[in-house]
């Protein structure tokens, strides 16, 4: 009898750690829920910006001649 109540009173305080231990685990995961749809609301708008170039500053193209050897 004396090994039936250690055996529920263990079920019992195991039961308890995962319960706590699953609340922490849904937290961490709103938490990250959360920064990953700004930061995914960051990505599109940055994605669908035009670049900003610096005043005075124009990108050239390097020529293409098409020689394999030069």
């Amino acid at each position: 009898m004396n090994q039936a109540v250690k055996n529920k009173g263990f079920d019992a305080l195991e039961t308890l750690q995962m319960k706590n231990r699953i609340k922490t685990l849904e937290y961490d995961n709103a938490e990250l829920v959360k920064s990953n749809e700004e930061l995914r609301e960051r990505c599109k708008k940055l994605a669908s910006k035009p670049p900003e170039w610096p005043k005075g500053y124009r990108p050239q193209r390097k020529k293409f001649h098409g020689n394999k050897n030069g």
